[in-house]
């Protein structure tokens, strides 16, 4: 055996993480201010394996950062996807015009249900008494003529102003049959009832005392009965705003009136 021996292998170089500074002081401030140089922090203050791999990782991103020679950028702000939950919550704004005509329909529907009521209330009051033949209604409002021009223009039959009647009048004259009627109110038409009165004025007899008396029978009320609008015309002043509405009701029979085909 040879008396010679070998070398012992060198031990793997353990990195003590006493990287030389690149010509860039390495500070860390403390919350008294004080700043601390992050190379000569002692690694065996406390849990020097954390310490020691916090200062080596910090190190090596302050190079990297260094080398590429610029600031870290903010990330963008990418747009949410159209109907994703994180899109904005404002709701869309929806176009001067469109949003005008849905508030001149909306204005249309409550002055139509005002008309409406109107006639209801008035076929069952005292003065609208049923007895065979047709009443009419009539009451005025009072509109402006951009109103009367939402609620009336394109409907019934115009009668005036026309090239042929009066074209230049400020009166304007609108007439509906049932139909017209119907189309007009839409889905604010609703069922009508009134009341069916007898007629008075009949002559009677009075058997009282020694059979002597008499007079004229009174109207008398018969209970309720179904009505229904038969027409409708319109007179109306752009002068003076004034809108008189007058309609015909009658009892319903279930028959068509003569006068329903007259436009």
């Amino acid at each position: 055996m040879s008396a010679a021996r070998s070398a012992p292998a060198a031990a793997p170089r353990q990195n003590t993480g006493q990287t030389k500074p690149r010509g860039k002081k390495r500070t860390l401030t403390l919350a008294t201010g004080e700043n601390v140089d992050l190379l000569k922090i002692p690694v065996t203050a406390v849990h020097a394996d954390i310490v020691e791999a916090m200062r080596a990782r910090i190190i090596e991103l302050e190079d990297q950062l260094a080398a590429k020679g610029e600031p870290p950028k903010k990330k963008a702000r990418v747009a949410a996807p159209a109907g994703s939950f994180f899109e904005a919550k404002q709701p869309a704004v929806p176009s001067t015009s469109a949003a005008t005509t849905k508030a001149s329909d909306k204005k249309r529907q409550a002055q139509l249900k005002k008309i409406f009521d109107r006639v209801k209330k008035e076929c069952k009051s005292v003065e609208c008494k049923f007895q065979g033949t047709p009443k009419t209604i009539k009451f005025d409002e009072v509109l402006e003529y951009e109103e009367f021009q939402g609620l009336f223009s394109g409907k019934g039959t115009l009668i005036q102003p026309t090239p042929q009647n009066k074209p230049t009048s400020t009166v304007t004259i609108i007439d509906f049959n049932r139909y017209q009627v119907a189309d007009f109110f839409g889905d604010e038409l609703k069922a009508l009832t009134g009341f069916r009165w007898s007629r008075g004025g009949i002559p009677q007899r009075n058997f009282g005392f020694m059979g002597i008396g008499g007079g004229l029978s009174k109207s008398q009320n018969e209970g309720s009965c179904d009505v229904e609008l038969r027409s409708l015309q319109i007179n109306y002043s752009k002068n003076g705003m004034k809108c008189n509405m007058k309609f015909e009701v009658a009892e319903t029979y279930g028959y068509m009136n003569e006068d329903d085909d007259k436009y």
